[in-house]
């Protein structure tokens, strides 16, 4: 997936990189994905089969919608369902009304289709196609909740190439809300740098310092503004993966940090109330005071648990995770 543009939360030694780009893995993504058994049976609920009968109205009213669609580009348009995630992540389709195995059985199924329908058009489905289309195509069908099943390999249904795809569409959602550009490099010159409308995102993305008592801007505490409140408005289910936690943990340390420095207090509409981001933030400030560095990407709780600084913690991770899982009502997933 051809894009640009990074948004870097950094302090001195801990970096939440949110680079939009993929890993390419060798062979055929086609011939080695995982498909839902012949004996699954998907049934979605109402909710989700009325939205997908009727594919977004929105985007016929809605000219936010339309704006952020155009870059995700697809096969037959634009990528609508993803542009309505970019103004509102917790709306849904696919994913209404399911449960965690529900919604990656349901993502499994729908790509499946498009594979084969990409494959009956004479031209299958390509991992390295321009500006990324055929991963927009293939995931056109999911929403941004269904999109965090398939990045976080709910139910090891997924391949590595459709888990990176997937993050990359959810990275690339979270630059467009909050005002950086991210998608590909022949669109951005139709991009506004500023965050969707109506949202309370912050704007000021000048290069004036927070305080004179430090070099942090306007502009960097700004995008970790938006991106505690972009990720606190997300769906229950990807608040409960392992992906979110860190995420949102390591943007809460960047901002918390920079208050520091600039010695200003913190605004606690940026500091999530859930347990396990607490625990991790904590974790990974004590982190930077032994120079140890947060990864770029964590999926897994063995990745987040890879982590130096997460060493000797295992068990109140895990305890945090499974309390924090619980309160979203997805202790099981």
């Amino acid at each position: 997936m051809t894009t640009v543009n990074s948004l870097t939360l950094a302090n001195d030694t801990l970096v939440s990189s949110h680079k939009i780009e993929t890993t390419t893995e060798t062979g055929n993504n086609t011939a080695n994905k995982k498909s839902a058994t012949p004996t699954d049976t998907i049934t979605l609920s109402a909710e989700a089969t009325a939205a997908l009968a009727n594919p977004s109205s929105a985007s016929k009213t809605d000219p936010q919608v339309s704006y952020y669609a155009q870059f995700f580009p697809t096969r037959d348009g634009g990528g609508t369902v993803f542009a309505e995630n970019v103004i509102n992540p917790a709306a849904t389709t696919i994913s209404t009304g399911l449960n965690a195995t529900q919604i990656a059985h349901a993502a499994r199924a729908n790509m499946d289709a498009e594979y084969s329908t990409m494959t009956a058009s004479g031209k299958p489905y390509d991992y390295s196609s321009k500006d990324g289309i055929d991963d927009y195509t293939l995931m056109s069908g999911l929403d941004r909740t269904a999109l965090a099943a398939v990045a976080s390999n709910q139910d090891g249904l997924f391949t590595k190439n459709e888990q990176n795809s997937a993050q990359a569409i959810m990275l690339q959602q979270e630059h467009l809300a909050i005002g950086n550009y991210a998608g590909p490099t022949d669109l951005e010159s139709k991009f506004i740098a500023k965050p969707v409308s109506g949202q309370d995102y912050a704007d000021d993305f000048s290069q004036t310092t927070v305080s004179h008592l430090s070099n942090i801007t306007n502009e960097a505490v700004s995008w970790e503004k938006n991106l505690s409140l972009y990720l606190d408005k997300t769906s229950t289910y990807e608040k409960s993966t392992v992906e979110w936690a860190f995420n949102r943990a390591s943007v809460q340390t960047a901002y918390e940090t920079a208050m520091d420095a600039a010695n200003q207090p913190d605004d606690p509409k940026y500091i999530s109330n859930l347990s396990i981001v607490g625990m991790l933030s904590e974790l990974m400030k004590n982190g930077q005071k032994h120079h140890l560095v947060n990864h770029p990407s964590v999926r897994s709780l063995s990745d987040l648990l890879s982590e130096e600084w997460a060493k000797g913690h295992e068990t109140g991770i895990k305890n945090a995770l499974m309390k924090t899982r619980t309160a979203l009502g997805y202790a099981q997933s």
